[in-house]
């Protein structure tokens, strides 16, 4: 049998490490992931998982065209930490690369709600990415996922997090949240089956649910740490914008993905309660 190789941007991280795992279950792809320093820690252990790992950097396009060389399938994901502008620069030059070397199903990891003029700036530098792609004709999916659920991983964060949805979400408002091994679920099934994904944006999500009931599934998992309390809205000024304004959206207009479309194809889907559950057997909850 011959594997065909998916190039794996940001295999480390939260989406792209769940997009190695769920193409790895499949058992029929050759996995390659992109390291600026392959001689790592991090990168040896991806190593000894079985992925091979390049030399490439998302700042120097050249490497990027090595990197994809004789790829079948890009999946590109970056992160919003060192601003939307960057942000935007590397996700266009990975589209660039990708195309330049003649990859045949490419994924881009955008965000739900990324079409809707949200104001977020990391929703608009990804909806640029997005134009970009679809103007070179790069044979694409786009996957726009909601909320992490995985989010929540950490008791100090989670603290931020409802606070900031107490702040700015109504009670009666539900957030649209999905755990991100199902976002690599549902990029495993696109490259399964391109003939149905490319030229689809899909914006996915697996349950909806109020701050009080997203607490009330911690308290049930016995996830005690990081619950709220009552914190002005002073205090969460210090925030990047990014962040507030995104809670700020999420109170307003919010995600708008069709659940039971995304059931039909993946019935697995977690709940919140099933990732609290599954959280709790693999780490002890704070």
């Amino acid at each position: 049998m011959t594997f065909r190789t998916i190039v794996v941007l940001g295999a480390t991280g939260q989406q792209g490490g769940a997009v190695a795992r769920s193409l790895r279950a499949d058992g029929h792809w050759r996995i390659r992931a992109l390291s600026r320093n392959p001689g790592s820690e991090v990168a040896q252990q991806l190593a000894a998982g079985g992925i091979e790992v390049v030399p490439a950097d998302m700042d120097d396009s050249a490497s990027l065209r090595i990197a994809f060389a004789d790829a079948y399938g890009v999946f590109s994901v970056q992160g919003s930490e060192q601003g939307a502008e960057v942000e935007t620069r590397r996700g266009i030059a990975v589209a660039d690369a990708a195309l330049a070397a003649g990859v045949r199903h490419f994924i881009y990891a955008s965000v739900g709600g990324a079409e809707r003029r949200s104001g977020v700036p990391h929703f608009q530098s990804k909806w640029l990415v997005e134009e970009h792609i679809r103007g070179i004709g790069l044979p694409a999916s786009i996957v726009r996922p909601v909320f992490f659920m995985d989010n929540f991983s950490r008791p100090a964060l989670r603290a931020v997090l409802l606070a900031l949805l107490r702040s700015y979400v109504p009670e009666t408002k539900r957030l649209q949240m999905i755990a991100t091994a199902d976002i690599g679920n549902w990029v495993a099934q696109a490259f399964d089956d391109p003939g149905e994904f490319i030229g689809k944006s899909e914006e996915i999500a697996g349950v909806e649910l109020t701050r009080a009931q997203i607490v009330a599934a911690f308290k049930r998992h016995g996830w005690s740490a990081g619950l709220p309390f009552p914190l002005p809205r002073l205090l969460l000024r210090p925030l990047p914008y990014d962040v507030r304004r995104m809670f700020e959206w999420f109170g307003e207009a919010g995600y708008l993905a069709d659940i039971p479309a995304l059931l039909a194809r993946q019935p697995d889907v977690r709940t919140f309660d099933k990732w609290l559950a599954e959280q709790r057997g693999s780490r002890v909850p704070g």
